[in-house]
């Protein structure tokens, strides 16, 4: 690698005169390009950078005399570890302005790089035009001040005329720094001091005049050692200490000082640092950094729990489904339906979870399709019949006529909230019954706002809940009567609704029903664009049809349930179980299938491996249906089994009906 110029190419002869330049130690071509661009779009874009890749380069060049005002030095090159080539580069070249360059995991290194010498760290991960010309001027500013401070100290020593004119220069630095600039003797009487002293400590001038200055250096122990060091050694640079404002507020400071000698006393000229700021941004990304890993923990963690709790639930449910088919008497089939029903109460608790968890961490996604609004809410009633049934209520829906047949929105959104609210209802409702209005509110040439209300005469919500109801977590207790569920169904409605634009809200009478209601704007659809998703019994296919299918699925109960369940349905399959995907393709090899189902999770070679081999390696196969079984639910939803090659998705527990259409459909394709 070579010498980068930027923004002027210029020869090393010509560097020892040019003032304005910046020296970046950096071996990676993307970091150093990056500062480039950085630089130009700020008031430093005048500055010259000379680039090199290697430390060695870079003394080879510092040997020569070239002046820089900042040496950016990369905290890992190929020929220096963290701190050597600082070290070396204070003690061959002890004028240097060197700002350390770190990576986002190397922040504590870069506050330790300041203690050993460097003026300043920057991390490359975090960069924006403004905090890295802030940091370049402040640097420079910095060591320009020091260097002159250094400059006046000299001058002193010459003549009364050279010392005016330092005293002049002096004054210049003193009177304008942003760093709180004083001379105190070693008893904490201090002697001069600038504006940003006062400002720096928040007391006045007369105040810091009449005090122990070293009183407010916190702790006591610092302060100690701070004033053996200074004189033991006549200068101390970038000592870290803290010091006490009047309001009680603790300012995190860096110290640098030097011993002043005369005849009448002893005192010392100190710079004071405030890096409050600096520090306290630290710890922001430090905790956004830890917030943004809890929350990916706690993601992975909800997921490997529910394929944990979904995989025997999957064997639950499906055995019941077997099990209902056979004969029973009436004790047996009462508990065959308990076991059925805890269950699918079990199954909507983790669903529950698995959404507040994603709707928590801003991962929902709508997705607009056109629908036909009637047919939505008539499945609904398709759905929930049963229960309402099983309680005998009174459950109807009513849709204003002037409400547009064909709508765009989120379809599956629109009702899982509807289904949440309608099975609250009729959970919450002995005796009566459960309305649905579907009202219309307001028009316009693009699209339409509905309001939809989901009214009952069941126990109703106590004064003091009503505003508490969409709260995570949040139950209704009744003492004649305990009713399950996790508290998120009315929380998860919320968040779908809000982040939709729409409002949701309650009126609730305590003892005689509640009225849940809540608006959102819909696009006009057009007929013509609704997707067809006709039941299975649209589909002409025979029962006793003869066709192969292979299963991929390690879990020997699953394997079962798998096997019943399709057996019961096509009396003709031709099934074959394989483990683990590797026998699944060494199957593939020998025999002829017209269907895969494939668990996603299994030893030796997953679902997904498994896939990308038959894919990739048998283009005979490359139209062979492979429909991915999965007890993880975010795969469905998110589609990323599409990515692998797989054509489409059951979700375990699956529901023999489900697992029949998409069977079907596949195979009359």
């Amino acid at each position: 690698m070579g010498t980068i110029q930027s923004p002027l190419v210029i020869s090393d002869e010509k560097q020892k005169v040019h003032s304005k330049q910046i020296l970046l130690i950096e071996d990676n071509p993307a970091d150093a390009r990056l500062l480039e661009i950085l630089l130009e779009e700020t008031d430093l874009s005048s500055y010259i950078i000379i680039t090199k890749p290697t430390f060695r380069e870079a003394q080879a060049l510092l040997r020569t005399g070239a002046q820089f005002e900042v040496i950016l030095l990369d905290l890992y090159l190929p020929d220096s570890h963290k701190f050597e080539a600082l070290k070396i580069i204070k003690v061959e070249f002890p004028n240097s302005n060197v700002i350390m360059m770190t990576g986002l995991n190397d922040k504590k290194i870069g506050l330790e790089a300041v203690k050993a010498g460097a003026q300043d760290f920057i991390v490359k991960g975090v960069l924006d035009p403004e905090n890295l010309a802030k940091t370049l001027r402040y640097a420079i500013e910095r060591n320009r001040v020091i260097k002159r401070l250094e400059e006046t100290q000299k001058l002193a020593i010459r003549s009364e005329m050279e010392m005016t004119k330092s005293q002049k220069r002096y004054m210049e630095i003193f009177t304008q720094s942003k760093d709180a600039i004083y001379i105190s003797n070693l008893e904490g009487q201090i002697v001069d001091f600038n504006q940003s002293t006062e400002d720096l400590f928040g007391r006045s001038r007369e105040e810091l005049t009449n005090l122990d200055l070293h009183t407010l250096y916190d702790s006591v122990q610092r302060k100690n050692e701070f004033l053996l060091k200074l004189t033991k050694t006549k200068a101390i640079k970038d000592y870290r200490i803290d010091i006490k404002r009047k309001d009680g507020e603790i300012r995190n400071c860096l110290l640098t000082a030097n011993m002043l000698s005369s005849e009448d006393f002893s005192s010392y000229n100190c710079i004071l640092r405030d890096i409050t700021e600096n520090i306290q941004a630290d710890q922001l990304r430090k905790a956004r950094t830890l917030a943004n890993q809890s929350a990916k923990m706690k993601e992975q963690f909800i997921a490997s729990i529910s394929h944990e709790m979904r995989t025997p639930m999957n064997a639950i449910l499906g055995m019941s489904n077997i099990l209902v088919q056979t004969p029973l008497d009436g004790e047996q089939k009462k508990l065959v339906s308990s076991i059925k029903q805890s269950s699918e109460i079990l199954l909507g608790i983790v669903n529950d979870i698995l959404d507040i968890s994603s709707i928590q961490n801003q991962k929902i996604v709508f997705e607009a399709e056109d629908f036909n609004l009637q047919e939505l809410m008539d499945n609904l009633m398709n759905v929930m019949q049963y229960k309402a049934q099983e309680k005998d209520l009174y459950f109807e829906v009513f849709v204003d006529p002037k409400v547009p047949a064909i709508l765009r929105s989120d379809k599956l959104r629109l009702n899982q909230v509807l289904l949440n609210l309608v099975g609250n209802a009729i959970k919450f409702t002995e005796e009566g019954y459960v309305k649905i209005y579907v009202d219309l509110l307001y028009q316009f040439d693009e699209g339409v706002q509905l309001k939809f209300t989901v009214e009952d005469s069941g126990i109703g919500i106590p004064s003091d809940k009503v505003d508490a109801v969409f709260e995570t977590f949040t139950r209704i207790r009744n003492k004649e009567k305990l009713y399950e569920g996790t508290g998120l169904g009315l929380s998860i409605c919320k968040n779908i609704v809000e982040q939709q634009g729409g409002k949701i809200g309650v009126i609730s009478d305590f003892g005689h029903g509640s009225r849940f209601y809540f608006d959102l704007i819909f696009e006009r659809g057009h007929f013509d664009n609704i997707k067809g998703e006709g039941p299975i019994s649209h589909i002409d296919f025979d029962d006793n049809t003869s066709f192969n299918l292979l299963l991929v699925e390690d879990h020997k109960m699953n394997q079962l349930v798998a096997k019943k369940t399709l057996q019961k349905k096509w009396k003709n399959v031709n099934l074959q179980i394989a483990d683990n995907g590797q026998i699944a393709v060494d199957l593939l090899k020998e025999h002829t299938f017209d269907l895969i189902l494939m668990d996603i999770q299994m030893p030796i070679m997953d679902g997904y491996e498994a896939t990308i081999y038959i894919r990739q390696n048998m283009p005979h196969l490359k139209d062979l249906p492979i429909l991915a079984m999965t007890a993880h639910a975010h795969i469905a939803k998110d589609e990323s089994y599409k990515n692998y090659g797989m054509n489409d998705y059951v979700l375990k527990p699956f529901r023999p009906e489900e697992l029949f259409s998409k069977i079907v459909t596949y195979l009359v394709k």
